[in-house]
C-alpha cells in the first residue's frame, strides 16, 4: 500500500517541465531588467604617485657698474720728417757685357695656316682628342750625316681644326739617342731636316677632338723619327 500512495503522489512530467523552463525565463528577464536600469558611473582614475613641486630659481638683477672715467687716448704714431739735405747716390750700370754666343743659323719659315683661320676658341683638353688618320713620312735630305740616321728624333705640335686638317705644325723638342738608350735635347739641327719635318707634318690628317659630342679645334703631338 505505501509503494502505490507514494508513486501516485508525484508530479506529472509535464507540469515539471513548464515550471522549470517558466523559471530560466524569469531568471533571464531579471538578468535583462538590471542591466538596462543599473545606474550610469563615471570612472574617476586615481593616481598612485605623487608629483614633487619644482624647485623655483630666483634671479637676482645684474648691477650695470660703468667706469668714472674713460681712459686716455693712445698716442698719435711718429710722422718722419724728410730731411732736405739727403744726399742722392747716382749708380751708373755697365750694360756692355760681353757675351760670348756661338753663331746661330737663321731660322726657317714657319708652317701653318693660322693666318686665314677663324678666331673660333681652342679646347686644351678636350673630351675625345684628335686620333691619327692619316701618316705622311718626313723624307731626309742626302746630306743629313751617319749620326743622326736612325737616332733623331723629333717632337712635333700639331694644332688640328674641327674638320681634321692641321693648321699649324711646330716642332716643340729635339732628340737626339745615344746607342745606351739616353739622349740629348738638341736645340736645332741643321741639313733641312725640320723644314722637311714640317712639310709633312702639315699633309697628315685626323679625326677631329670633341668636346660635348661636337668637334673642336685642339693641340696634339705625334713623334718624327730619322
Amino acid at each position: 500500500m505505501s509503494n502505490s500512495n507514494s508513486t501516485d503522489r508525484r508530479m506529472p512530467e509535464p507540469v515539471y517541465r513548464n515550471r522549470y523552463l517558466l523559471a530560466i525565463v524569469v531568471i533571464e528577464l531579471l538578468l535583462i531588467a538590471s542591466i538596462r536600469l543599473w545606474p550610469d558611473t563615471e570612472y574617476i582614475p586615481t593616481l598612485d604617485f605623487e608629483i614633487p613641486p619644482q624647485e623655483q630659481v630666483f634671479l637676482d638683477e645684474i648691477e650695470v657698474t660703468r667706469q668714472a672715467t674713460s681712459p686716455p687716448p693712445p698716442p698719435r704714431p711718429i710722422i718722419p720728417i724728410p730731411i732736405p739735405t739727403d744726399e742722392i747716390i747716382e749708380v751708373e750700370l755697365d750694360n756692355e757685357l760681353d757675351l760670348d754666343l756661338p753663331d746661330l743659323p737663321e731660322l726657317e719659315d714657319g708652317f701653318g695656316t693660322g693666318d686665314t683661320g677663324d678666331e673660333e676658341r681652342i679646347v686644351a683638353n678636350p673630351q675625345i682628342p684628335p686620333t691619327v688618320v692619316r701618316i705622311v713620312e718626313a723624307t731626309a735630305p742626302e746630306e743629313v750625316p751617319a749620326e743622326y740616321k736612325g737616332k733623331l728624333e723629333m717632337i712635333v705640335n700639331f694644332l688640328v681644326d674641327r674638320d681634321g686638317r692641321v693648321e699649324e705644325a711646330s716642332v716643340m723638342e729635339i732628340r737626339l739617342y745615344k746607342d745606351d738608350g739616353s739622349y740629348e735635347e738638341l736645340p736645332f739641327v741643321q741639313y733641312g731636316l725640320m723644314d722637311a719635318v714640317l712639310r709633312a707634318a702639315m699633309q697628315w690628317r685626323f679625326r677631329p677632338a670633341r668636346q660635348d659630342g661636337e668637334p673642336v679645334k685642339a693641340f696634339t703631338r705625334q713623334r718624327f723619327n730619322y
